[in-house]
This record gives C-alpha cells, sequence and structure tokens, in this order.
C-alpha cells in the first residue's frame, strides 16, 4: 500500500489530481452514453436475472457492515490499535463522503433517475431525482478500499482484491435495477475511493506489526 503511505506529499497530491482528472473524464464520457447503457443493462437483467442484481442492490452492503463491525469489535477487545485505526478510518469515510458529500451533491444537483426524465431540480429533496451520485456505490468502494487495505496489512493479501470486485458489483447492480445512470455509478465510486484514500493515507504504515 505504498500509495496510501507515500511519504512524499507532492506525489499524493500529484496522484490525487489524477485520479480526479481520470474520474472526472470517465464520468462525463459515461454521461454522454448513459441512456443505452442504462438501457442494454435493464434489457439484459429482465425478467431472468434480475434476482442477483436485486439481491446485491438491496443486501449487499450489509456484509461489508457486518465485516468492519467486527474489525471494530476485534479491534478494541484484543486491544489493536492498527484495527482500531483502520475502522474509525472506515467510519470517517463513511459519514463524510459517503453520507455528507453524496447527499449534498444530490441535493443540489437534482439529477432524474432513470425513467423520470431528464431535466435537473436543483435543491430539491425529491428522492426521484437523487440520482447523481451513487450513494451505493460510493458506500460500495469506501467499503471495499477499507477491507482492501486491511487484507493487504495481514497474511490474507492474497485475497485482497476481493473486495474491490465485490464493490463493483453492488455499483453495478444499481445500473441494472434502474436506481442510477452508468455516470452516477462511477462518480460514486470516485466519491468512495476518494474517501477511503483520504482517511487511510493518514494511517501510519502497520504492515510490519502484525
Amino acid at each position: 500500500m505504498g500509495l496510501l503511505n507515500n511519504p512524499d506529499k507532492n506525489a499524493q497530491k500529484r496522484n490525487h489530481l489524477i485520479f480526479i482528472s481520470i474520474s472526472l473524464v470517465v464520468t462525463a464520457v459515461l454521461y454522454m452514453f448513459d441512456v443505452p447503457i442504462w438501457h442494454a443493462a435493464r434489457d439484459l437483467a429482465e425478467p431472468n436475472f434480475l434476482i442477483i442484481p436485486d439481491l446485491l442492490s438491496e443486501w449487499g452492503l450489509y456484509l461489508f457492515y457486518t465485516i468492519f463491525a467486527v474489525v471494530v469489535v476485534v479491534g478494541y477487545t484484543k486491544k489493536r490499535p492498527d484495527l482500531i485505526s483502520i475502522g474509525l478510518a472506515y467510519i470517517k469515510a463513511q459519514l463524510v463522503f459517503s453520507l455528507v458529500v453524496v447527499r449534498l451533491l444530490k441535493f443540489v444537483l437534482g439529477r432524474p433517475r432513470p425513467g423520470y426524465g431528464f431535466e435537473l431540480i436543483f435543491f430539491t429533496t425529491r428522492a426521484s431525482h437523487h440520482s447523481f451520485p451513487s450513494g451505493h456505490s460510493a458506500d460500495a468502494f469506501a467499503s471495499g478500499v477499507c477491507l482492501f487495505y486491511l487484507l493487504s496489512q495481514s497474511k490474507y493479501s492474497q485475497y485482497r482484491f476481493l473486495p474491490l470486485i465485490y464493490a463493483f458489483l453492488i455499483a453495478a447492480s444499481r445500473v441494472f435495477v434502474s436506481s442510477h445512470f452508468p455516470s452516477d455509478v462511477s462518480a460514486g465510486m470516485a466519491i468512495g475511493i476518494m474517501g477511503a484514500w483520504f482517511f487511510l493515507s493518514r494511517l501510519p504504515d502497520q504492515s510490519h506489526q502484525h
């Protein structure tokens, strides 16, 4: 996890700027093709294959919640400061980025969800116009990156990419169930990654402590 614990502050800033730039470009490109991609995903999922994305969309995040609840409890009961610090970083990333930043953008931009037209309604509380960005995607990737970091610091490092794959499946499910457009998901993923990155990069390198 040298990228997160890079002591060169200029390198970190450069990496952040590169990531943000790529995320903006990807989101902008997807925005132009949102409707046909959504239609293709919707047609592919219905009617026989909707159960899998529907389950991931509805219940997928609870696996992450359970894992990090266990991490925090074990951290405090076993007096493991490494687990405690990662657990707290996860909670901060979720509260600040997956909750506050995402909800604020939804409220300000007011983008309609698939099937509710295309007109933006700025500063709205309508759930039907809270499509951008995807909160599930931000939540999933904040969780996935934190668990990736945790596994990377452990003897189970060979499994570190599984949480990211699982997070991607949760994010993609939001398009299949017609809750979000692809660009909503892309933006949510970027916010979740940046949120986890922001707090994890401030942790000491604990890879050799346990």
